[in-house]
């Protein structure tokens, strides 16, 4: 897991990250959460600030669930 994003890197949301830390955190994955996380998998993130970033230039993602890459 990145600690922080660094606006010159590329990232992409991870649905597996996603699912964990809303596992850790709530317990349980509603439908809402799985279908944003599916529909989501593998997009590219905008980076707004090193603690989060936009997917879709519309959804606010934490850090967490982001994958640098090359």
């Amino acid at each position: 897991m990145c600690l922080e994003l660094d606006k010159n890197f590329k990232y992409i949301f991870s649905k597996e990250k996603y699912f964990e830390d809303v596992l850790k955190t709530q317990g349980k994955l509603t439908t809402i959460e799985k279908n944003f996380g599916h529909k989501y998998d593998r997009k590219r993130i905008k980076i707004v600030n090193s603690k989060s970033g936009l997917v879709d230039d519309k959804f606010y993602v934490s850090y967490k669930w982001c994958e640098k890459i090359n």
